[in-house]
């Protein structure tokens, strides 16, 4: 037999009662199809990161489950005609995954205002300054000395100059790492 974890979305449309017996149909199915349950565990109700079939939100169960591997073809038909299920996902299961603690959080879009909100408040309140604007005043002092120390560069070369000056430089490099 082989262990697999069955991940699946149920609508939020249905109350807490009514996803237990979603879960406990959906745990019927895997035994129905030859399968032993090892552990089913409801991850909580979350903001999804696109709509899926008109719905924004959905309750994530996670079904651990030993079994053949041709019962999972037969189970993944019945799941894909399981009208609650907006999504499922069978993989083979690691060997930690019983022991592991899993959270979930809602999708937040990269650019949204919530994340802005979330990652980019000012640290010192009283100066007002933003952690980006501090780490790239900070990456600017730490770049001063190296700056400072770069040769100086002629404002007009021609390409065939800059190209020479960059044979040369590259020429050292190689010699200077043999």
């Amino acid at each position: 037999m082989n262990k697999y974890e069955l991940l699946f979305i149920v609508s939020s449309q249905y109350t807490e009662a009514e996803i237990e017996k979603i879960q406990a149909q959906i745990v019927a199915e895997v035994e129905t199809v030859g399968g032993t349950i090892v552990k089913t565990e409801n991850l909580g109700k979350i903001h999804l990161a696109y709509t899926i079939k008109k719905q924004n939100h959905g309750t994530y169960i996670l079904v651990y489950f030993d079994a053949e591997s041709s019962a999972i073809e037969q189970l993944i038909r019945k799941l894909t005609l399981t009208d609650e299920i907006l999504r499922h996902s069978i993989t083979m299961r690691p060997s930690y995954a019983e022991t592991s603690k899993f959270e979930l959080s809602s999708y937040v879009a990269p650019l949204s205002e919530e994340a802005r909100k979330e990652h980019f408040t000012p640290q010192g309140a009283a100066t007002g300054a933003r952690p980006v604007r501090r780490r790239i005043e900070k990456a600017a002092e730490i770049a001063q000395p190296v700056l400072s120390q770069a040769p100086s560069v002629e404002s007009k070369m021609s390409m065939e100059e800059l190209d020479k000056k960059l044979d040369e430089i590259l020429k050292a490099d190689v010699t200077e790492n043999i």
